[in-house]
């Protein structure tokens, strides 16, 4: 078996790696003084405590949660467990221009951290109370420096290997790299599969709740405006995310862009007509997929 050139030629492997403050620690202490309250077991009882509570920390944190839940996933599909994912080659710009602006947020914010440290931690006195201990507290050059981003490159492996080995072990060597190549490709559109087919699933529940009460619910269900728009941005992402040339994907692909890409949430939420409509053209888009709906 030969590994597809074109797959190579199109589509690369990115990581991102990122590393931040850990902004908790265990209080021995008030751990202790629990335990002994409660007549509790040594050390099964532990207290942690926030030792900040300031919002350019959690900016700091959000900025982090944003590229692993979205700018990462949403530019390719999950190629191993080590963290790297296949991505488009038409898809790089796109991805490399919004990591930068998230590492130029990064960069601003780190300036705004070392700027208000010696306020922030005088908040953090005032906030925790007698619970305040500055031995828990590093300096700002370790808080600041804890924040990094770093994103890594690299081929998709082939099977052009030259090495003074036995032919029978470099032509084992070679199939395993294919082997493995060829599996980690068919995972990678199985993930995409699966991530189309749940944004529709979404969608439809989103309209089939909207306007009821659930028993016990305060009030009735409305879908958010993300329920629509993460449609039409998968609509626009999807021809570079079908890495192997899928013709469910690429069918997929057509229709969302054809049938969703310009929805108005608002419109969809006063007629009832409109979601059903909508409904049932995710519904036939899913079923093409999986044939959940025959």
């Amino acid at each position: 078996m030969n590994l597809d050139t074109k797959i190579q030629e199109n589509n690369l492997l990115v990581r991102v790696r990122m590393t931040k403050f850990g902004n908790t620690k265990r209080d021995k202490s008030i751990s202790n003084e629990v335990t002994e309250s409660k007549g509790a077991k040594d050390k099964l009882i532990r207290v942690n405590k926030t030792l900040f509570d300031s919002p350019v920390i959690k900016s700091l944190n959000s900025n982090q949660g944003q590229i692993r839940n979205h700018t990462i996933p949403d530019h390719g599909a999950l190629w191993d467990g080590d963290g790297w994912y296949i991505q488009g080659v038409a898809m790089f710009d796109k991805f490399d221009a919004e990591m930068k602006r998230k590492i130029t947020k990064q960069n601003d914010l780190k300036a705004e951290l070392r700027k208000t440290y010696p306020d922030i931690l005088d908040r953090a006195r005032r906030d925790l109370g007698a619970a305040f201990d500055i031995n828990d507290y590093p300096t700002v050059d370790e808080v600041v420096d804890s924040y990094s981003i770093k994103v890594e490159k690299n081929k998709i492996p082939d099977s052009d290997i030259k090495l003074n080995l036995p032919k029978a072990a470099l032509d084992k060597m070679k199939a395993d790299i294919e082997a493995s190549v060829t599996e980690r490709v068919e995972n990678a559109t199985r993930s995409v599969h699966d991530r189309v087919v749940d944004a529709l699933q979404d969608f439809v529940d989103g309209m089939e709740r909207h306007g009821k009460k659930a028993p016990g619910a305060k009030r009735a269900s409305k879908f958010s405006d993300n329920t629509v728009s993460k449609l039409a941005n998968l609509a626009g992402s999807l021809p570079h995310l079908n890495i192997t040339g899928d013709p469910k994907l690429t069918q997929a692909a057509n229709d969302l862009l054809t049938r969703f890409s310009n929805l108005n949430p608002e419109d969809l939420r006063k007629s009832k007509v409109q979601r059903k409509k909508a409904s049932d053209s995710a519904k036939s888009i899913i079923d093409n997929l999986t044939g959940l709906y025959d």
